[in-house]
C-alpha cells in the first residue's frame, strides 16, 4: 500500500512544488514506485518535471469531471521516468465548483493505484480549497515547507490547525510529518530569527534539514527537471536525498 504524502502549505513561492517536485524523484531514484499528483491548477509541478500542460487531452481535471475516466488512464510518465497526475489550469473551474460533500473524491480515485506505487506525493494549491482538503482526506503524513519569513510563518499555524480538524474528522489517521525549512538565506538575520522562532515553538516537528535559497532551483524548474538531476551535487540536491531518506 502506498504511503501518501501532502506537501501543503497556504502561500505562493514557499518551496512547496519544489520540494513536492524533488522529494518524488528522489524516492524515485532511490528505486522506489512512485507517483506525482499536481492537484494545483497552477500546473508548476507538470511544468516543473518537463511536461507541458496545454498539450494534454487528459489531465487530473478529468477525473474530477468525468466519472468513466480511471486515474490510470491519464498518467504520464516522464523524460527520466516519473509518474505524474498532470494538472491543468482547467483545474480552477472546478475547483471554485467543489463543495463539502466531495472532499473524499480524490481518495476514491486513487484506490486502485494503491498498490501499484510504494508513495504518492501530492502538490496542493497555495490557498484554502477543498482541493487541499481533497489531498488531506486521503493523505497519511503531511509535509509543510517553510519559507523562513514572517509571512510565510503565520500561515503555519492555519495548516496545522487545518490538519487537526481533519484529524477530528475525514482522516483520523492524519499525522504532521515534519516542517522542512525552505529558501533559507543564511545572509540575512530575517531567515536566521524565523528558523530559530520555528524551531524554538514546534521543536521536534521542524527537520534538522533545511533547504538554501539558490537560484539553481528556478534553473532547474525552467529546465523542466527537478534539481535532484539538474545538479546532484547541488548542496539542494543532498539535502532532497536526506528529506527522502527520512522517508523510507
Amino acid at each position: 500500500m502506498a504511503k501518501k504524502i501532502a506537501v501543503i502549505l497556504r502561500k505562493g513561492g514557499s518551496g512547496k512544488t519544489t520540494t513536492a517536485v524533488n522529494l518524488a524523484t528522489a524516492l524515485l531514484k532511490k528505486g522506489k514506485r512512485v507517483l506525482l499528483i499536481d492537484l494545483d491548477p497552477q500546473a508548476n509541478a507538470t511544468i516543473s518535471v518537463g511536461v507541458d500542460p496545454m498539450t494534454l487531452k487528459k489531465h487530473i481535471n478529468t477525473l474530477f469531471i468525468d466519472i468513466n475516466t480511471q486515474a490510470k488512464d491519464i498518467i504520464v510518465k516522464t523524460s527520466f521516468n516519473l509518474d505524474l497526475l498532470p494538472a491543468h489550469p482547467d483545474l480552477a473551474d472546478t475547483e471554485a465548483g467543489l463543495r463539502a460533500t466531495q472532499v473524499g473524491l480524490l481518495k476514491g480515485m486513487l484506490e486502485p493505484l494503491d498498490d501499484l506505487y510504494d508513495f504518492i506525493i501530492i502538490d496542493t494549491p497555495p490557498s484554502e480549497s477543498y482541493l487541499t482538503v481533497n489531498a488531506l482526506a486521503v493523505a497519511d503524513e503531511v509535509l509543510i515547507p517553510l519559507q523562513t519569513h514572517f509571512l510565510a510563518m503565520k500561515g503555519l499555524q492555519n495548516v496545522l490547525d487545518e490538519v487537526e480538524q481533519v484529524r477530528h474528522g475525514l482522516n483520523p489517521h492524519l499525522k504532521v510529518a515534519g516542517i522542512l525549512p525552505t529558501m533559507v538565506n543564511q545572509r540575512t538575520n530575517i531567515s536566521k530569527t524565523v528558523l530559530d522562532a520555528v524551531r524554538k515553538q514546534y521543536k521536534e516537528l521542524v527537520y534538522p534539514i533545511k533547504i538554501d535559497f539558490s537560484i539553481r532551483h528556478t534553473e532547474s524548474s525552467l529546465a523542466g527537471l527537478p534539481i535532484v538531476l539538474y545538479d546532484p551535487k547541488h548542496q539542494g540536491s543532498e539535502a532532497y536525498y536526506k528529506l527522502a531518506k527520512l522517508f523510507l
